[in-house]
């Protein structure tokens, strides 16, 4: 190799010496040589070879690395496979390398560039995989949300759950995040003052993910924003819808006073009369009972 750096068989022995010190179990020095087999000659047989060797070289240096060196050592990996995926576009190994390099981008929490080799992935043609394309979507869903783009989040999780099959165990963690990713465009809708926004997001959820864990603190929030817009009917038609899906609900005495504004403002005294009563046989608060089944009678009253 260094005698006869020019001559065309140069290249060939300059993968064996990568093969002996791999297989010598000197992965370090076996992934240097087989580097500058692959990119430091001009295109050869053992070109794409040489450079998927190094990728394999990369991983035996990090089973056998301490915890310390790890993060270092498969950034060095990762910079490889995006080398090994540029120069050889069309190998049929590309999609499993930038999959890969995609999934650890994210591990070493490099943002920016998980996103984008994880966009490389689903823009391959032929396409990768469904179950590469399922990583790379991952990468974008997981990313969106956690840099607060929640509706891209959104979208990324219903595509992620169009890829995952139905008897999958990981449906229902999925469905919450993309639960999650609606709710939160609600919140921010309503940290800006828009309250229609906001309902629209809040309802959403349940549309979206009837069965997810957020849906009730959704719902209960959809009908404080309708009661913020002064909408008492479907403020009211929202918390009675809450009553019978979640009457166990730790916000079900809060929501009781809040469909008894409603039904104040609509003046239906002898539903306001039932709340109070509700709010009063919850039995927390003695004198807050006795004040709520003292409202309850004027009002079942002042309706005749």
């Amino acid at each position: 190799i260094t005698g006869f750096p020019g001559e065309p068989d140069t290249a060939k022995n300059h993968f064996l010496l990568g093969e002996l010190l791999y297989e010598d179990s000197r992965f370090a020095e076996a992934s240097v040589e087989y580097e500058k087999t692959a990119y430091g000659y001009p295109k050869h047989d053992k070109s794409a070879d040489a450079g998927y060797a190094a990728l394999l070289a990369y991983a035996e240096q990090d089973k056998r690395a301490v915890a310390a060196d790890k993060p270092k050592l498969q950034l060095a990996g990762v910079q490889s496979s995006l080398r090994f995926a540029d120069a050889n576009g069309g190998d049929p190994r590309v999609a499993t390398v930038l999959t890969d390099a995609a999934d650890r981008l994210y591990a070493l929490k490099d943002i920016e560039q998980a996103q984008r080799v994880a966009e490389r992935v689903l823009a391959l043609d032929p396409p990768a995989t469904a179950d590469q394309r399922r990583v790379a979507t991952t990468v974008l869903a997981n990313t969106a949300f956690e840099g607060g783009a929640f509706d891209r989040a959104e979208k990324r999780y219903g595509e992620l759950l169009t890829l995952t099959p139905a008897n999958d165990k990981s449906r229902a963690e999925l469905v919450e995040r993309q639960a999650a990713a609606i709710y939160k465009q609600g919140e921010a809708a309503q940290k800006s003052g828009n309250a229609q926004d906001a309902v629209g997001h809040f309802t959403r959820v349940a549309a979206v993910a009837p069965g997810s864990a957020i849906h009730a603190s959704a719902q209960y929030d959809a009908a404080a924003a309708l009661i913020g817009l002064k909408d008492w009917d479907n403020a009211a038609k929202t918390l009675e819808d809450f009553r019978q899906r979640f009457p166990k609900h730790p916000l079900a005495d809060d929501a009781s006073n809040k469909r008894a504004v409603a039904y104040l403002e609509k003046g239906r005294w002898s539903e306001a009369a039932g709340e109070f009563e509700r709010v009063a046989s919850s039995g927390k608060d003695p004198k807050l009972a006795q004040e709520a089944l003292w409202q309850a009678a004027e009002l079942h009253g002042k309706g005749n």
